[in-house]
């Protein structure tokens, strides 16, 4: 295929639409091709000969015309990008020499933004972090956690029995692969002294499942879960960092845990840290094996199980099949799964879902900020903008059209925004860090929070849709000038009543938004104190707590009572120590999580077998009561000599009384409780205090107490009270304790103030987040205020100026100024109430001890934003009080 040479040259086609330039083209080519047969024609080729030859010469016809159009079309285009980009320079350059002119406004206006836009960030830099990013294993989208589901407990969620676990593993096809894992502890003597490793042991299958590989080394083999051969460990990457200083070369090394000897045969990276706790980094894996005991374990549940479905399965595939598995289960052993379904969680929902309504709600009171900064913004522009009448009129009577003008006024805008987002940035950085420091225990990978390149788009992106939300309206305003009014203004802002009414309903809006924030701020503050006044049950003030493992060092139930009465008494005989004691569980430590057990009541009709009724059941000895400080309301409390030779004995709390025996007096009464295997049939000598031992704002639940020498558990915790800073004595404690055994390991310490401040912390960082959130926006919005007022002050000089030389009085001035912005505030309350009535219901589930109707937080709240407001009204008014009648009348 020809064409010919120079083909676009020898066209001089204008430059047109797509559709004109086709017409073009196809006229231009018909008259050449015409032109070209006639000169062959002329040359004694006969006419037909003569048009098959130009035919030939220009060759494909559709080709040239494509050809020619493609060059026309980028030729255009060309152009008309040049050109945009020349007057994007343009509007760029006067953009900043307009906001150079005015250094105070661009700071005002910088600031605000980047508050708005600086919070939204940080904000938005947990939600991702926390809520959007998936979880850092392969294909985690496949992963689930699996639940037993207890109907006879309400729905309550359950870890998984043994047996019930390899039913569901081998009887599943939906899955790829089911696997168990179970906490606990290794010892190990270091140099330091000895100290207690945090492990999970977990089955065949588990790193399968997770997919994710050593760092260093290896994971399990799987002829390292078979019995003998299963002493190998993975090390966490923490635990390498912080006790092997990152030595690669421990990979191979064998450790004596618990006095067996292990061998090290890899390291996970950083960011494995599954189970799904992120409050406590994991710094271990062993290999579980069950025993053939074990595999018929059915009614103790234990095991945190988690599983990958396989290619083609779904959720729903999955849910219905364990479903099914669960019914058989149920059928063929009704005695422990009578009412036992089995739940199906993804892993992700499972990690964060707890956590998902805050952060929302977080990012739902961020964005009424930055609305707000965005409004004040907008403000500020239609005040600056109404002192540019002039400009705007002369530059429409020398032919800017109404689009050039609003382009030119939205650059100012995104140089704004874009100047915003900087500032926002740096402080996101520092919100970040204060989020970190914040955080609540439970707010999963937290560490992980950091400003990246997702952050920055967003951040990028919120620039630019502020950008259009405060700098749209003031440009469309602009954009239609009266140019007889603006000319003639000389110089003189001229503000309309459209205007003026845009600016106040601006302004109503903010006042109305931060109402919404400082209700919802203002319902977490009331909760807040009323979770501090409830009545714990105990006093932490001034109280040790150190936890111990004793199983492996004493190995019968007389030892470990014989260590556990002797060291009482060392740790009381210390200088500073008043009281110490003991529990297997002590109130709001999730690491001393109390047992549950289930009881029958004697005397009473019994359940059948599976629903009986569960209680909290701890260990303690006879001094942990004196020691927190719980109080005896009937009976008596316990003493050494309810030791192993005794009758079994037992406390019982107020709400256990209350439900077993609420007609009668429970002191004498007894009950049969499933404790370390046995039933054991104990008479209640005594009822004390509740106890807050899950949450404050969890009630109690029937609880037990049962003497340590009567159940010598292993695991307990020692509580000092002492007459001064309790961490102070935590080197004599932990002397005294190793005093006896030199090889015991403490597995953590604690102060009980420590603890009840960590229970509170989730609520502590919503409130101060919200709050914080809320007086930004309620100074936004008294900023707001003022500006408004400020201006329409400034513009009705001449007017006040004539009144007060008419005989006005300064209490009439300071009353017309302050009638129009308690006009302002007052509707922005009203619309701000409604608003916060409707929307504080989605605080229902973050409040205890008040609804989100509350009167005395909307009654408050009211009268902050109308002070606050009234403070930013005055300030403009009495400045209008002092206006002098001469010089006022001769402002132009």
């Amino acid at each position: 295929m020809t064409h010919i040479p120079g083909l676009r040259r020898y066209f001089r086609l204008p430059r047109l639409s797509g559709g004109r330039v086709k017409e073009d083209v196809d006229s231009e080519l018909q008259f050449h091709l015409e032109m070209r047969t006639r000169e062959l024609a002329a040359s004694g080729m006969t006419p037909e000969a003569a048009r098959k030859e130009a035919l030939r010469q220009f060759g494909d016809l559709d080709y040239t015309k494509r050809y020619c159009r493609d060059l026309d079309e980028r030729q255009d285009a060309h152009e008309r990008r040049e050109a945009w980009l020349d007057a994007l320079r343009q509007d760029t350059r006067y953009a900043w020499r307009q906001l150079g002119r005015s250094p105070g406004f661009t700071t005002v206006a910088v600031l605000t933004l980047a508050l708005g836009i600086g919070a939204n960030t940080a904000i938005f830099t947990a939600v991702d972090g926390v809520l959007l990013r998936p979880l850092p294993y392969a294909e985690a989208d496949r992963l689930v956690a699996l639940w037993q589901h207890n109907r006879a407990e309400g729905g309550k969620r359950d870890d998984v029995s043994p047996a019930n676990f390899l039913d569901w593993r081998s009887r599943s096809r939906t899955f790829e692969n089911i696997a168990a894992a179970e906490p606990f502890g290794f010892d190990y003597m270091g140099p330091e002294g000895p100290e207690t490793f945090r492990v999970w042991l977990v089955s065949d299958g588990f790193f399968r499942i997770m997919r994710t590989p050593a760092l260093v080394g290896r994971t399990f083999a799987d002829e390292e879960y078979t019995a003998g051969r299963e002493q190998v460990v993975v090390l966490g990457y923490g635990l390498w960092q912080r006790r092997f200083g990152g030595d690669s070369s421990v990979v191979g090394r064998t450790l004596v845990l618990d006095g067996q000897p292990r061998t090290v045969v890899g390291v996970m990276p950083p960011e494995f840290n599954f189970p799904t706790d992120f409050a406590e980094p994991k710094e271990m894996w062993a290999p579980r094996v069950f025993n053939e005991r074990e595999r018929q374990i059915r009614g103790g549940a234990y095991l945190t199980v988690a599983g990958r479905l396989g290619p083609g399965s779904t959720l729903e595939h999955a849910r219905t099949e364990m479903s099914s598995i669960a019914s058989e289960l149920s059928a063929e052993y009704p005695a422990t799964n009578t009412d036992i379904g089995a739940l199906v969680v993804p892993l992700h929902e499972q990690m964060v879902g707890h956590v998902r309504p805050a952060l929302l709600v977080l990012l739902g009171a961020v964005a009424f900020v930055l609305l707000i900064a965005c409004a004040n913004v907008a403000n500020l522009l239609l005040a600056r903008a109404s002192h540019r009448e002039q400009e705007f009129a002369v530059r429409a009577a020398l032919g800017a059209g109404r689009g050039r003008v609003v382009r030119q006024l939205i650059t100012e805008s995104l140089i704004l925004a874009l100047l915003g987002a900087a500032a926002g940035v740096l402080l996101a950085h520092w919100g970040v860090q204060g989020i970190r420091a914040l955080s609540p225990p439970n707010l999963p990978r937290v560490d992980e929070l950091a400003i990246d390149g997702r952050v920055l788009g967003f951040a990028l992106g919120i620039s630019f849709l502020t950008a259009l939300l405060f700098g749209m309206a003031p440009a469309l305003r602009a954009a239609r000038p009266d140019l007889h009014e603006g000319l003639k203004a000389g110089g003189r802002s001229a503000t309309g009543s459209g205007r003026k009414r845009l600016r106040n309903l601006i302004v109503i809006s903010e006042v109305a938004l931060a109402t919404v924030l400082l209700v919802g701020a203002g319902l977490l503050v009331r909760s807040f104190e009323s979770l501090l006044r409830v009545d714990r049950g105990y006093r932490s003030e001034n109280v040790l707590a150190i936890n111990v493992f004793t199983w492996d060092r004493y190995s019968t139930p007389e030892l470990r009572t014989a260590f556990m009465e002797e060291s009482l008494d060392r740790i009381a005989a210390l200088p500073g120590v008043l009281s110490a004691g003991a529990a297997s569980a002590l109130p709001l430590a999730d690491p001393y999580g109390a047992e549950d057990a289930d009881v029958t009541i004697e005397g009473q009709a019994a359940p059948p077998r599976g629903q009986e009724p569960s209680v909290q059941l701890t260990v303690v000895t006879s001094e942990y009561f004196k020691v927190l400080d719980i109080a005896l309301k009937r009976g008596r409390l316990l003493t050494r000599t309810d030791d192993s030779r005794a009758a079994p004995v037992a406390l019982i709390n107020e709400t256990m009384a209350r439900r077993f025996w609420p007609a009668e007096d429970a002191v004498g009464r007894k009950f049969t409780v499933r404790f370390m295997g046995r039933p054991v049939t104990r008479e209640v000598i005594g009822v004390v205090a509740d106890v807050r031992r899950v949450g404050l704002d969890e009630p109690p639940r029937p609880s037990v107490y049962v003497p340590h020498p009567q159940s010598p558990t292993g695991s307990m915790a020692f509580v000092v009270r002492t007459n001064s800073d309790p961490l102070a004595m935590l080197p004599a404690v932990k002397e005294s304790i190793w005093s006896l055994n030199k090889t015991l390991p403490i597995y953590s310490t604690a102060t009980l103030e420590g603890l009840l401040s960590e229970s509170l912390k989730e609520r502590r960082f919503n409130l101060l987040l919200l709050a914080c959130f809320a007086v930004t926006a309620l100074s936004l919005a008294a900023v707001g205020v003022y500006g408004l007022m400020s201006h329409a002050t400034n513009e009705r000089t001449q007017e006040i100026g004539l009144r007060l030389a008419l005989g006005a009085r300064s209490a009439d001035i300071l009353t017309l100024v302050l009638r129009h912005g308690a006009l302002l505030t007052l509707s922005g309350v009203a619309a701000g109430v409604a608003l916060a009535a409707a929307l504080t219901r989605v605080l229902s589930s973050m409040l205890f001890g008040v609804t989100s109707s509350d009167l005395p937080t909307f009654l408050a709240v009211i009268v902050t934003v109308i002070a606050v407001a009234g403070v930013a009204c005055y300030l403009p008014a009495r400045r209008a009080v002092r206006i002098d009648p001469m010089v006022a009348l001769r402002t132009e």
